[in-house]
């Protein structure tokens, strides 16, 4: 977490010998929102969404979203107020897994409406580049 800005964790929530978040702690844990990649084309085709592209600038080289707004993850903290708010907002990075990690520090930081794309850049590309 460090890596990424976020230094301020106070714990860890674990799972029970049967994989299972205790029932004490099961109020803790909010499921997390994610979005296809068919209703990001819906809510691009809309103009009804804010897409942040979390990836480094090299991997962008390999390409983009349209319309996204590039804030590579480590500097989102500092970049808050370039996000822009009024539509919900979708975060991407490459695979998946940084954006969920994206995702949460905006809604730790009182941004509402807040998901990432399942599977990331892989799963726009895949879906919108011929084979």
């Amino acid at each position: 977490m460090a890596r990424i800005g976020s230094d301020n964790a106070l714990g860890y929530l674990t799972v029970g010998p049967d994989g299972v978040f205790p029932a004490e702690l099961a109020g803790l844990v909010v499921p997390a929102p994610r979005t296809t990649v068919e209703q990001l084309e819906a809510l691009l085709a809309a103009d009804a969404v804010t897409l942040v592209d979390i990836r480094n600038p090299g991997e962008r080289e390999f390409g983009t979203i349209p319309g996204a707004v590039p804030i590579p993850l480590a500097q989102l903290r500092v970049r808050l107020a370039q996000v822009p708010t009024g539509k919900p907002i979708v975060v991407h990075c490459a695979g998946g897994w940084r954006s969920s990690v994206a995702a949460s520090l905006l809604r730790a930081q009182g941004f509402e409406n807040v998901s990432d794309l399942l599977g990331g850049y892989n799963a726009w590309a895949d879906a919108h580049v011929p084979a």
